[in-house]
């Protein structure tokens, strides 16, 4: 059997290139440097002590020739990752490779999941960290016990795996591994391969005939194959996101209860233009720091806007086309980008496809394989009456057996093709920055792929971010499908620690998240219109900090949801709208983001928290995608106290958190990481303690005072020193506060020999204009002379018989010297 068309790849992550990194021996590194890069005097290395990482984030035009052809020397080389690489050469060439899916049947208990870990670099290296984590399978209505996982792996190998069995996320947390033999798969010629393996308890002697089969296999396939070195470096497939939204700040508008629309919509009642609102909210969204806005269905629809009815039109309760246009220019004017929400998994019974399908009946609509259809009742949860008289009709599949939701066949190419024309539309008529897309783990990721290819063609920086609640999300993102993914799994973790008093919890998420997606960039968020709001979630509101900390300066994309920034409330026990399910609790109408009056009393200090985190985000790049966030370095003090070390290459951050009632003092050291540059003496400053976020520059005294931080007393402490050993004292710590310590590198000192080099070359440069300039000047004289000269003789001729010159006049030669001289005067003096 062959693995299912849906099925995709699980990326490479960076930690398992580690090992095949090392079959490059250095002499031959530095054979090729010397070779690419020798100069008269001397071989030089263009890369001995350059800071890599601070190269890589500048802009390829202001890298200096040398360096960047070294860079790329050496990535051909494998002394540079290739995710690094990515950076100054766009995309990976393809690889060759099969698509192997691996399954297998083991039971196991909570908090378990199995992995496969083997001898390739793609399988951990036989590292049980670093082991490829597998998905469960589930199966309706059955107890399943079934794991899978999908893997690219290169053509013509032979790989050597095992599974194994892991509790937790901990990188030495209990394991428990398949007995017998090791796993042989080869991979040939074929596109997609199917394993089924089968688990045994016991380890088996190497004197048993399976073993020793497995041996000569692999010695016979080695002996056959010498050069085989992994090749998988060059190769990491990378979901690349658009430039614009990798520091982006995400907001998100629920419009028809943020502009207080209607519940319902018979698709009769005239336009009201309630999207002009939207204008009056500009200047909050430019002062609180949002640089992308995300409207959730703003398409025409009979109620809560995910029943679409016409998706080329908006909805007649907020506005037209012609209105939302000039709303998406504005906004981009102001440097906000706009994204909108794609339904395209079902529609609303109104969509015209379906609407035929009632009308003439299953058997008779040209829309039939528009939708999943039934002859009888019990086929699918939805049921239509065509005929009452005969009580005649068809059954269809509806999203969760919402009958008002229809779900689309988008295995039908008509299907497809008209939701294409839907994405172009909006993307190059509208001028959309991209999509979030719903129920997007719901969709097979072939369709996710060609929806990519319509949208990049239609609008290359387009963003596609996938609505991801359950499985892997590899299944969804990746560098041919989705860009990024709503981070369902850390958004619970973030709260419901602090409201259990269990910073192991969230520590556990982080595990999981970087073995999963160590090479994802995902959307953080606290609430939606879908989840309770944070506000009415938190048991202790002064934990809203700590969890906008989280959103705002971890790993992540954030997205903060309107209304809570200013603390506003909201469960599904509090809606009241039947067609909603409660949700409308969620999406009460927008406030008044001019007249504080209006906000709840923890607004005020909730807006200036969430303002400042912002600029903090966009002020120190250790905080944003740029900042490393090593698990390892990851500290659970204790159930109420956490400690996260980012690092970029201009910065060292690190985040203490305390979500106790209580004041800590002394407060455990932090550890900085080995290679650290802060060194001991240095300062890191607390950017929530000091009023302006901006770190005080070197010899500027940081304030003292006391600093009010979401209605709390943070504390006057400003500095923390590093002591012996890479250590901070980050304490005292008050109740309910978070640190944002932060430190500059210093700037790397510039290698003099390519400074003179530069400077040189810029003194050539600025010579040759000089004396372009003098010869340009010395040419504009002499032809005023001799147009002056022919002007003359125009005069004095017949007009009837006007003879052009001849023999022009004698060069200037004083005024040839006079220009001689500047030059060499000039050339001097910059010299």
């Amino acid at each position: 059997a062959s693995a299912s068309s849906s099925a995709s790849h699980f990326p490479v992550s960076r930690r398992r290139l580690v090992a095949a990194r090392a079959s490059t021996a250095a002499d031959e590194l530095d054979a090729k440097v010397a070779e690419l890069f020798e100069e008269e005097e001397e071989a030089v290395d263009p890369l001995a002590g350059v800071d890599i990482d601070a190269l890589l984030a500048m802009d390829p035009a202001d890298v200096d020739d040398d360096l960047l052809d070294a860079l790329l020397a050496a990535q051909a080389l494998e002394e540079v990752d290739a995710a690094d690489a990515l950076a100054l050469k766009g995309p990976p060439r393809p690889v060759d490779c099969v698509r192997v899916t691996f399954r297998i049947n083991r039971h196991t208990e909570f908090g378990q999941h199995l992995a496969i870990v083997g001898e390739h670099p793609l399988l951990g290296s036989w590292t049980v960290a670093d082991a490829v984590p597998m998905d469960w399978v589930e199966i309706k209505g059955v107890a399943s016990t079934t794991w899978e996982v999908h893997l690219d792996l290169p053509r013509y190998s032979l790989f050597q795996y095992k599974y194994v069995v892991r509790t937790g996320w901990q990188t030495d947390g209990p394991a428990q591994w398949q007995g017998g033999a090791n796993n042989l798969v080869a991979t040939g010629a074929q596109g997609k391969l199917a394993v089924e393996d089968r688990w045994i308890d016991g380890a088996w002697p190497d004197a048993h005939p399976a073993v020793k089969g497995v041996t000569a296999a692999v010695a016979a396939y080695t002996l056959a194959n010498p050069a085989d070195h992994h090749h998988t470096l060059g190769e990491l497939t990378n979901t690349l996101l658009p430039d614009w939204a990798k520091d982006s700040v995400f907001y998100q508008v629920f419009p028809l209860g943020y502009f207080d629309a209607p519940t319902l919509n018979d698709g009769t009642g005239k336009m009201v233009p309630r999207l002009e609102q939207m204008r009056l909210h500009y200047d909050h969204l430019v002062n609180l720091g949002v640089t992308a806005v995300y409207f959730s269905p703003l398409f025409e629809s009979d109620t809560h806007g995910y029943d679409t009815a016409d998706y080329f039109q908006i909805d007649r309760r907020l506005g037209d086309v012609a209105l939302f246009k000039e709303i998406v220019v504005e906004l981009q004017s102001r440097g906000i980008r706009v994204v909108l929400d794609g339904v395209f998994n079902h529609t609303g019974k109104r969509h015209f496809a379906f609407q035929d399908i009632m009308e003439k009946g299953a058997s008779k609509s040209e829309y039939r394989n528009w939708y999943l259809l039934g002859a009888r009742e019990e086929d699918y949860e939805g049921w239509c009456t065509v005929d009452p008289a005969s009580d005649s009709g068809f059954s269809y599949d509806c999203w969760e057996g919402h009958a008002m939701l229809p779900r689309f066949n988008l295995a039908e190419k008509a299907v497809r093709e008209h939701i294409f024309d839907i994405a172009r539309f909006w993307l190059k008529d509208i001028g959309i920055d991209g999509w979030r897309l719903d129920v997007a783990h719901e969709i097979s990721p072939d369709f996710w792929r060609e929806f990519r290819t319509v949208c990049v063609e239609a609008r290359p920086d387009c963003l596609l971010v996938g609505e991801m609640i359950h499985g892997n999300y590899n299944n969804w993102v990746g560098d041919d499908r989705l860009h990024s993914g709503t981070n369902y799994q850390m958004s619970r973790a973030t709260w419901h620690c602090l409201n259990n008093k269990n910073y192991e919890e969230l520590q556990t998420a982080l595990l999981r998240e970087d073995t999963l997606y160590d090479n994802l960039t995902l959307v953080n968020f606290l609430g939606n219109h879908d989840v309770p709001r944070i506000a009415s979630t938190l048991t202790n509101p002064a934990h809203y900090l700590h969890c906008a900390v989280v959103m705002c300066l971890m790993r992540g994309i954030p997205c903060l949801y309107y209304g809570d920034e200013f603390g506003m409330e909201g469960t599904p026990a509090d809606g009241t709208d039947p067609f909603s399910g409660g949700d409308d609790a969620m999406r009460r109408p927008m406030l008044d983001c001019a007249d504080p009056s209006s906000w709840p009393a923890v607004g005020p200090s909730r807006l200036a928290l969430t303002k400042k985190l912002i600029q903090i985000r966009k002020d120190n790049p250790v905080f944003g995608t740029l900042g490393s966030q090593d698990v390892h370095l990851i500290r659970v003090v204790s159930s109420e106290q956490f400690i996260v070390v980012r690092e970029s290459a201009e910065q060292v951050g690190v985040l203490v958190f305390n979500s106790g009632d209580y004041n800590v003092d002394p407060w455990p050291e932090v550890q900085l990481p080995k290679g650290c540059i802060a060194a001991e003496g240095d300062k890191f400053i607390d950017l929530l303690a000091i009023p302006d976020v901006a770190v005080p520059a070197a010899g500027e005294a940081a304030p003292e005072a006391p600093v009010i931080v979401d209605g709390h007393i943070h504390g006057n402490k400003v500095e923390f020193e590093v002591s012996t050993g890479g250590k901070i004292y980050a304490g005292p710590c008050n109740p309910n506060s978070v640190r944002v310590l932060v430190f500059n590198k210093p700037k790397p000192k510039p290698d003099p020999k390519k400074v003179a080099q530069a400077m040189k070359a810029v003194k050539v440069e600025k010579a040759a204009a000089i004396e372009k300039a003098a010869a340009d000047a010395k040419s504009a004289a002499a032809m005023a002379k001799v147009e002056a000269a022919l002007g003359t003789e125009e005069a004095a001729a017949p007009t009837t018989a006007a003879t052009p010159a001849t023999t022009p006049s004698a060069p200037d030669f004083a005024a040839v010297a006079a220009a001689a001289a500047v030059v060499v005067f000039v050339v001097f003096v910059v010299g």
